[in-house]
Order: structure tokens, then sequence, then C-alpha cells
């Protein structure tokens, strides 16, 4: 068996298990991701052709142990996704989480959730992710006293099969080969996901994303029109003064930073628009809308840019 991952739904796990444990955030309070993948087989081998981030761990005072918490809302998503999948001739084939900081392998838990997979589906893989091994290439020991294994070109996660479901959750479990599409090679692939990872912890924030990049977008539309502002008063001290000459050259100057920001926002903006395809399913009818009205006043004063700046130019 074989499972071939597409960028888009690798970029999606590291996204979306980065956003809850990064190093913004303090180790004790770094959390669980948990998602599902869509796709096919053909043959033996899996084809993942989405990946739909469901829920983060809850912690709760009481528990021994990290547990997972699945709400109505995620048992609606759950449902509708696998409607979806369906009406395309796909299923889901399995399902991944993350492990913050710890050792990529399958707890007894894990295998519960790998059996119910496995029972409706034989080909169902469980893959599990960490952060810290993509960025460090680095394997944790399993045991206090082993060794930390240097690692190359790995991708942060393993996927994993049941042996024997008949044996349930007591099954012992192996690893499967994979293939990461979309590449031209090993280099790029770590070079991309890593700055992915960084990315993230800057840009992505844990909650209050709506508020987030509304301050964003807010402190954007100031700073334009504070270099507007501040372009049309250089050019009136430089009138008053009797220094005309340089009027051209600082009004050229002056413009290209403001492009250069304007460009530099849109960057930003454009990360904003693909890190929507990151959130988890059930924040995304809400969310994603209240973002688009966010970015609509930037596009709304972008718009007007060219006429200000042409104003400013005939002012003098």
């Amino acid at each position: 068996m074989t499972v071939k991952i597409s960028k888009k739904v690798y970029f999606t796990i590291i996204a979306s298990a980065v956003r809850f444990a990064n190093q913004k955030i303090p180790f004790d309070d770094w959390l669980e991701v948990y998602g599902i993948f869509i796709g096919k087989n053909e043959g033996d081998d899996v084809i993942i052709s989405n990946t739909y981030p469901i829920t983060h761990q809850k912690k709760r005072p009481e528990d021994i142990i990290d547990k997972v918490y699945w709400s109505n809302e995620d048992y609606e998503s759950f449902a509708i996704i696998d409607d979806e999948a369906f009406a395309q001739g796909e299923f889901t084939i399995g399902w991944w989480h993350s492990h913050p900081g710890m050792k990529v392998m399958m707890t007894h838990l894990d295998l519960q959730t790998t059996l119910s997979y496995q029972q409706f589906n034989p080909l169902a893989i469980s893959l599990v992710f960490n952060h810290q091994r993509l960025i460090k290439q680095l394997e944790l020991p399993s045991k206090k006293g082993d060794p930390v294994i240097q690692l190359k070109g790995d991708p942060g996660f393993k996927i994993f099969r049941l042996d024997d479901t008949s044996k349930g959750a007591h099954s012992g479990y192996h690893e499967v080969d994979f293939e990461i599409e979309g590449f031209e090679n090993d280099e790029q692939f770590l070079q991309q996901a890593q700055k992915l990872v960084v990315d993230i912890t800057n840009f992505l924030p844990k909650d209050k994303i709506i508020e987030s990049y509304e301050l964003f977008v807010n402190e954007r539309i100031t700073q334009l029109n504070s270099l507007l502002v501040g372009t049309d008063e250089y050019l009136t001290t430089l009138t008053r003064k009797g220094e005309t000459s340089r009027i051209s050259e600082v009004l050229e100057t002056q413009t290209k930073e403001i492009r250069e920001f304007v460009a530099e926002t849109f960057i930003k903006i454009g990360h904003i628009k693909e890190f929507m395809e990151y959130l988890e399913y059930k924040e995304r009818a809400g969310i994603i809308p209240q973002i688009n009205n966010t970015l609509s006043k930037w596009d709304e004063v972008i718009s007007k840019l060219d006429e200000r700046l042409a104003e400013i130019s005939r002012k003098f």
C-alpha cells in the first residue's frame, strides 16, 4: 500500500496543527488537532483528495489522560463532509491528528479510533503529525534514556494501520509508505513546509481570528492614509521653502514607498485568504464571510489609491 498525499492536504495538516501548538503559545497549552481524509482507493493504494480539520483537544482538570471531546457540531461536520464526498464518488478514508512536541506513534486511544475506521474500510489509514519533528528533523526517543535520532527530509508525520482488527484496540500496528505530490524535489518540500510553520505561527491565531484580522486591516488602512497625508505635507513644506526642484524626485520616492507598502499588504492578505482553508470545518460558515467583509474594506481603499496619488501629483 502507498498513500498519495497532495501538497494542499499536507499543508492543511501542518497549518491546522501549528495553529494550536506553536512558539507563541506556552508548551503546556499546546493542543492536539483532529481531522479526516477524503479520497478513494486505487487497488490497495489510498489516494487522498482532501482533508478537513474537525476539532481540537479540550483540556479539563479532571482528565488523567488527554481526551477528545466531540461536539454535536463535529458530528454534523462528519455527516456533511461524508455526504459531499459520496456525491463525488469518494468517501472518508481515514483520520489524522497531531502529537505536538510528542513522539509520532499510536497511543491506545489512537488505536481505538483507527479501529473504528478500519472496521468499516479495511484500507483506512491513520496519520500522526508533530511539527517539531518537521522543524528540528529529530526523532524523539521511545523511552527515557533512548537516543534522539537525527532525520533528513522528514515531513513530520508517519502513517499507520492496524495489523489485525479482530484483536480490537489490542492489535499491533505498522507504518505505511506514502508519497507527497506537488513538489519539485525534497529540498523544496522541506523549505516550503517549514516556512508554513513560521507563517502560521505569526499570522493564524488560535482564538479571536476575526478581531485579529480586523485589527490588521484597520492598521494597514491607517498606515496607508498616514503615508499619503505625509507625502502631501512633505511636498507642501518643500513648496513653502521654495525647494520645488525636489518635488518630482520626492513624489516619485514616496509613491514607490506607498506602492511597496500596498504590495506587502496584499501578500499578507493573500495569506489570510489561504489560511481560511485551514479552519476547522464548523468554523468556516461563521468566520469566512466576516473575514471577507473585513478584507473588502482594504479593497475599497485601494480602489481609490491611483486617484489619490494623481490628486497629490496635480496639486504640486
